[in-house]
């Protein structure tokens, strides 16, 4: 919301949330915040009810039940899963995600900034998450620990839902250019590369700053 207030000013009406999770929080706190008309997506329908409603709970202001998926509509968030985002869907003023872009597919990755270049009216805004997802659940493993296996090492490691695709913020900030956005703002966050990592060829080309940055965020109109 501050984002949009910078950039265009006031308040977004309509808001489209790509990778919308299992609770809704996000949705849930735009509503809060006075965005009108909300919607969420994801390629899988894992959101639960229940969730929502623990989330509605903790984030609200004042009690609201949601029994069914169009109680939830009928509040202002209407959840659309599975769901792949078109030049064809309702045009809104913003939309945004929260670490989901490393996990799409490259290829698929431009279809869906093109799409959402589509289909935004007024600002973009994304947070990525650059690095290894298995050092969050496994301590000794380091952020930067991915970097240093070849595509085809990797393979075996990199399927279902601990898909990452690997790309650095600066393959991001030129995959959003081709898409047809003009970036107005993009940063990232170092990490600590572990010591005597050696990083796989595919890897060599990048600057030190853009190869071990483990996340970033990307504001585009």
């Amino acid at each position: 919301m501050q984002d949009y207030g910078r950039h265009v000013g006031g308040a977004p009406e309509s808001v489209l949330e790509v990778g919308a999770g299992r609770d809704l929080a996000v949705p849930l706190a735009l509503r809060r915040l006075g965005v009108k008309h909300i919607t969420a997506v994801d390629v899988n329908r894992i959101g639960k009810l229940d969730l929502v409603q623990h989330a509605a709970d903790a984030l609200l202001a004042k009690q609201v039940r949601f029994a069914t998926w169009q109680e939830l509509e009928q509040f202002g968030i209407r959840y659309l899963a599975p769901h792949y985002v078109t030049p064809d869907d309702d045009q809104i003023d913003c939309s945004c995600s929260n670490e989901v872009l490393e996990h799409v597919p490259p290829d698929q990755l431009v279809v869906l900034l093109r799409a959402l270049r589509s289909v935004t009216k007024k600002l973009t805004v994304h947070s990525i998450a650059y690095s290894d997802h298995y050092a969050r659940s496994d301590r000794s493993v380091s952020r930067l620990n991915f970097l240093r296996y070849s595509d085809e090492e990797w393979r075996p490691f990199n399927s279902g839902k601990q898909y990452v695709n690997r790309l650095r913020h600066s393959d991001y900030l030129l995959i959003f250019r081709e898409a047809g956005f003009a970036i107005l703002e993009e940063s990232s966050v170092p990490g600590e590369p572990p010591a005597g990592l050696e990083v796989a060829e595919k890897f060599r080309h990048y600057e030190s700053s853009d190869l071990f940055a483990i996340k970033g965020r990307i504001i585009a109109t």
